[in-house]
């Protein structure tokens, strides 16, 4: 049990680490996987922020050109079938009956309910999104960065239903990965770990207060 404050400036740095394995591979992060010098991190982090977990995702690193192209072919569709790491894709695409469209119900589909739902709290806050992700507004990229924009600045109350509202689909997204004919080790074994985070912080977060400041998340 860590008995140290936890520090949510850790918890942002640990979650947008994350991040990086979801976004397009950088050969020196690529490296520090493959190093150990990953897992190391995560490990200093978590127990700084009050959710310690254990890493191992130096087991399933790969080389620079190895995870380019399992990026490519897990997330990026140069082959189908894929598994994009954006929320839409795995929810059904709206719930409000006064769509007149037929995939309403339906998977499968970009910038869906939880799409606009981000997009509005982005905008609530001021976050611009960068251009490549204009048109996925809930993927996993950004999900981290927001929940780390507001773990960062005081907002647990709010980080805490981001994570009830947008990370409930990351079982799915591993199931996705596991089912294609690719070694998506890597991304699976980083979703394991950020799930246990994930979970480590809502279970603090119902029984602690990492900081006082809060705002009505209703409004968004």
């Amino acid at each position: 049990m860590n008995n140290t404050c936890p520090s949510p400036q850790a918890l942002q740095d640990l979650l947008r680490l994350f991040a990086e394995f979801f976004a397009f591979p950088d050969e020196d992060f690529c490296e520090a996987v493959r190093g150990g010098s990953v897992d190391l991190q995560v490990k200093e982090l978590s127990q700084r922020a009050g959710v310690p977990i254990e890493s191992e995702l130096e087991k399933d690193a790969l080389s620079y050109e190895e995870w380019v192209t399992s990026y490519n072919r897990c997330f990026l569709g140069v082959q189908k079938p894929f598994a994009p790491p954006i929320e839409s894709i795995y929810k059904p695409w709206t719930t409000d009956e006064s769509f007149q469209v037929p995939f309403k119900n339906q998977k499968g589909y970009l910038m869906g309910d939880s799409a606009q739902h981000v997009q509005h709290i982005l905008k609530s806050f001021g976050l611009e999104i960068p251009q490549e992700y204009t048109m996925m507004p809930d993927h996993l990229v950004i999900l981290l960065e927001l929940l780390a924009f507001l773990v960062g600045s005081g907002f647990e109350k709010e980080a805490k239903q981001l994570c009830q509202d947008h990370f409930d689909w990351l079982p799915d997204l591993q199931k996705a990965i596991e089912e294609l004919p690719a070694n998506g080790r890597i991304f699976i074994a980083a979703l394991r770990e950020l799930e246990d985070i994930l979970q480590a912080f809502m279970s603090h977060a119902r029984n602690h207060r990492l900081l006082k400041e809060t705002i009505d998340y209703s409004n968004f």
